[in-house]
């Protein structure tokens, strides 16, 4: 039977990073220092941006208005709605609105119109 070889303990991973004294890694100070002013100039821009915390709060007071236009419309949906019914209902206010809105009559009725006061009719 054949034996199988052993591995080599010591042997470097191919593609391993190159490592300086005591395993560490070498990364000079100035680069690091670079790295973390991008990441906090990033972090800066992107709150502050378009689509940062300025626009977040504006969105928020466009939502808080926009949800006081729907209780408003809301509010007044449901009295047209009680006032639709109640023409619907109700014959004498059917009558009274169709006179006054829409200027009807009865055949054989006679309609005065009334003109404001105040025009002399001298025409200055």
């Amino acid at each position: 039977m054949a034996r199988m070889p052993r591995p080599l303990k010591y042997a470097a991973r191919a593609g391993a990073p190159r490592s300086g004294p005591r395993g560490q890694v070498w990364v000079p100070r100035a680069a690091l220092w670079l790295a973390i002013g991008a990441l906090v100039a990033g972090v800066v821009l992107v709150q502050l941006g378009d689509s940062g915390v300025p626009s977040w709060r504006r969105l928020q007071v466009q939502d808080a208005q926009l949800a006081r236009e729907v209780d408003d419309l809301t509010t007044r949906n449901e009295e047209l709605q009680r006032d639709l019914k109640q023409i619907k209902t109700d014959p004498e206010l059917l009558e009274r609105l169709a006179r006054e809105k829409a200027g009807m009559q009865r055949p054989g009725e006679a309609v005065l119109k009334l003109l404001p006061a105040g025009d002399g009719g001298d025409g200055k």
